[in-house]
């Protein structure tokens, strides 16, 4: 075999081997592969995220599909009746809630978030007059909240979530 001929088969076999060595589903340059704990931590931020967005607009659209798409079980009954009676009353969220999510115990298919939720400027506001209709003197500004996070298949949801108002943080 000649030297062109060994130098032709090698540059095949190589290009075969990284052509088989590399798949769609091969984590790309950079990435790390992500664990139970860091899946159920952005899947609770969209939790958060959707659910603000509907108590913002909940006569915007029917918010329905996009809570199934972030929770399951009680905590998507309790999303979906909140956003039914703010958009019946009709009324609306503004400003700001800040939280600190941490994982608490977690498996490879249920992982527990403990938040301190802090209400900061957020209010509830009636859509006819602006009035605020929350009880700024009585509500507890800040509080703890635990969420369960489930996997569904391919995917994690809040499925349980139980704010501890008499829990400060």
């Amino acid at each position: 075999m000649t030297t062109s001929s060994r130098i032709a088969l090698l540059s095949s076999v190589l290009t075969a081997a990284l052509l088989t060595g590399c798949s769609a589903t091969a984590p790309q340059a950079g990435t790390r592969p992500t664990t139970p704990s860091q899946d159920a931590l952005l899947a609770y931020e969209r939790y958060w995220t959707v659910s603000q967005e509907a108590f913002s607009a909940p006569r915007a659209r029917d918010w329905t599909a996009d809570l199934q798409g972030v929770a399951s079980g009680s905590a998507l009954d309790s999303l979906i009746a909140d956003v039914r009676n703010y958009a019946d009353f009709p009324a609306h969220t503004e400003g700001a809630v800040n939280r600190s999510p941490a994982v608490g115990t977690a498996t490879d298919d249920r992982v527990e978030i403990l938040d301190c939720v802090q209400l900061g400027d957020s209010r509830l506001i009636a859509d006819a007059t602006g009035e605020v209709l929350d009880d700024l003197a009585n509500r507890a500004p800040r509080y703890r909240f635990r969420a369960e996070v489930v996997r569904s298949g391919d995917r994690w949801l809040v499925r349980r979530t139980e704010p501890k108002l008499e829990e400060p943080c």
